[in-house]
């Protein structure tokens, strides 16, 4: 079960919502021995996370894996980092919130722990008199949503690997995702950077195929996995069931049997049901499998986005991989898995 919650109504909530351990009998592969201790885990309250969350209760991952957690959405690009660094929640295991190494420099007691979605499903939209590639967005407006944003940040490591100069590119903030793609089919702006899950939209834009980020950014981890310190001490096993989970429902979300189960969470979660955008999410997710079922990231994945976001100036120096990283929790859960 999932309720979009404050922290403090996090905390009110906690003993009477949550999705927990199976009913006795259920024959699982892994029983988490710490699954007396809840786990509370925060996502943002967007339709992509509600469809993985409303996925994971209807396929039974957590029951499967001997998992006893709370699942709460909370508002905000910030909301679940700041609950875990208040110590409000525990786990984090969807997030594009691009300030998270910034943060653990200026000392929250969070470590990354793995990864959500590995591949940046996102490109550009433009409208197609006179733009075709990136080097044409030269004096151009596009939109990104708030400076120093994530698609602002994705955005500008793009034109620098591209060797393109940034400055030259007039960004403007639209909002949300999908409001910088409403802004271009309105024509306030002359392209954005947004998710693929437009890609099927009959809008009349064009995407310029050198920007699809998944393809041009190959090092960039779209999604991290975060979780308190305390949790990584003292929830460790759960953290590992929890982790198992999310790697099951990933595999499954890649695989073409779960078309007909990623329509109809979809169709549950959104208000108004677009067939374009499911079918273009379940393509990319079996074409280009921009998950794993092992969350694990490596030295070298932490080292690209410290890099990028030193060059971008959100981040002032690089730390030890144990500084900012634990991948206990996910190493074991890939055993689990093998």
């Amino acid at each position: 079960m999932t309720q979009t919650l404050t922290r403090r109504g996090f905390l009110r909530s906690a003993g009477v919502l949550g999705l927990s351990i199976a009913a006795a009998g259920l024959a699982a592969p892994y029983y988490a021995r710490g699954a007396s201790s809840q786990l509370r885990i925060v996502s943002n309250p967007g339709l992509e996370n509600a469809t993985l969350n409303a996925l994971m209760d209807e396929l039974g991952y957590f029951r499967q894996f001997g998992v006893n957690a709370l699942i709460a959405e909370i508002p905000g690009a910030t909301g679940p980092f700041n609950a875990i660094a208040a110590g409000d929640g525990d786990l984090c295991m969807v997030s594009g919130y691009n300030l998270v190494l910034s943060r653990i420099a200026r000392g929250a007691n969070v470590k990354i722990v793995g990864a959500g979605m590995k591949k940046c499903a996102l490109t550009v939209f433009a409208r197609p008199e006179c733009i075709h590639a990136l080097a044409d967005l030269k004096g151009k407006t596009v939109a990104v949503g708030p400076a120093r944003g994530l698609l602002h940040s994705l955005m500008l490591q793009l034109m620098k690997e591209k060797g393109i100069d940034a400055t030259q590119v007039n960004f403007v903030d639209k909002g949300s995702n999908d409001e910088c793609h409403e802004a271009v089919v309105k024509g306030e702006v002359d392209a954005c950077c947004s998710s693929i899950s437009h890609l099927n939209d009959r809008d009349g834009l064009v995407v310029l195929d050198d920007a699809n980020m998944w393809q041009a950014l190959p090092q960039c981890i779209f999604q991290t996995a975060y979780a308190s310190n305390s949790a990584i001490r003292d929830k460790h096993e759960g953290m590992v069931a929890v982790m198992a989970a999310y790697g099951a429902l990933y595999e499954f979300l890649m695989s073409p049997a779960s078309r007909d189960a990623l329509f109809e969470a979809r169709k549950r979660t959104q208000k108004k049901f677009d067939m374009a955008s499911a079918q273009a999410i379940w393509t990319f997710n079996e074409t280009q499998r921009p998950y794993s079922k092992d969350l694990s990231l490596t030295d070298d994945n932490i080292g690209y986005l410290q890099d990028m976001y030193i060059g971008l100036g959100t981040l002032q120096q690089k730390q030890p991989f144990d500084a900012v990283a634990d991948m206990s929790a996910a190493n074991a859960a890939a055993k689990l898995h093998a």
